[in-house]
């Protein structure tokens, strides 16, 4: 993997601006997207400005309103698919999508719900709960019960315009991890039980056994992803940690705040064909932009 400095010209470099945030989740695109739960929410708080400085920070701050913070999410990747210049009709696809929905929020957004949106999800609790954030959207939305290991035998090589990592490289981590001590993450309620897989990879990390169980399987995800996006198109990863972990004993924090760096280093040595792109304003420490090489 290679990286270059920023080609990129758009009106909104550096991206994720306080104001402009602000107006995109209060009455801009983003808020149009979102169901008329969320917007209710939004449109009942106050120092809205103010929530959404918060919701930009890292690590993120205990004080942090939920509604804001999951718009902010949203409009994070609207802007980001408009800096790339991604198509209105563009494909995208999500690995590990769990029950979050800013992709396809976002994707709503920037595409007028014109974008084809494709994720790959085995936990049922999680994919019931994301069918119900999105039933609001005209938009297609295929949420696919398979591993994310195997999208390339289930999706056509090179279709998408885009694959988004939205904090996904901690679940498929934690994912390998537990799997690997018994747990059936297909059919767990995930958040109940997400302090434990998190411990067992604190474990593994303390053993230096991520090279061993961990890596290949995110590695393979991520080469999925590389197969299924067009010569030209993006993989974007993101991360975030919030405070409240800081010198927590259980919580293996530094980890988590390299998550995207040890990503980074990763794909480097795999030789991948991916350019990284860097955009302006957005924190290498907590996001990632890669381009699959043409040719």
């Amino acid at each position: 993997m290679r990286i270059e400095g920023p080609p990129l010209r758009h009106s909104w470099l550096p991206v994720w601006d306080v104001a402009r945030v602000t107006e995109s989740i209060s009455a801009g695109a983003v808020h149009r997207a979102l169901d008329p739960i969320a917007r209710a929410e939004l449109d009942g708080i106050g120092d809205l400005s103010a929530k959404v400085a918060g919701a930009l920070q890292h690590p993120k701050p205990l004080d942090i309103s939920l509604p804001v913070f999951n718009a902010v999410l949203a409009a994070q990747y609207y802007e980001l698919f408009a800096v790339l210049g991604l198509p209105r009709t563009m494909q995208v696809y999500e690995p590990c999508v769990g029950g979050s929905n800013p992709v396809i929020i976002g994707a709503a957004a920037h595409s007028g719900e014109q974008a084809r949106y494709m994720a790959m999800n085995l936990n049922r609790k999680l994919r019931e709960e994301l069918r119900a954030k999105t039933a609001h959207l005209r938009m297609s939305i295929t949420i696919i019960e398979e591993d994310a290991q195997a999208a390339c035998a289930v999706l056509p090589a090179e279709s998408c315009d885009v694959a988004c990592f939205h904090h996904a490289v901690n679940d498929i981590l934690q994912t390998a991890v537990a799997e690997s001590h018994g747990m059936d993450t297909t059919h767990i309620d995930w958040f109940p039980n997400e302090r434990k897989m998190i411990e067992w990879l604190a474990e593994e990390v303390a053993m230096d056994g991520l090279d061993e169980r961990g890596r290949p399987e995110l590695m393979e995800i991520v080469t999925g992803a590389v197969r299924l996006v067009r010569p030209g198109g993006y993989l974007i990863f993101d991360h975030w940690n919030w405070c409240k972990y800081v010198g927590v004993e259980w919580f293996p924090w530094e980890l988590f705040y390299q998550l995207i760096p040890m990503t980074r280093r990763w794909i480097t040595e795999s030789k991948l064909p991916l350019t990284e792109i860097q955009i302006e304003g957005a924190d290498g420490q907590w996001w990632m932009v890669l381009r699959k090489d043409e040719g």
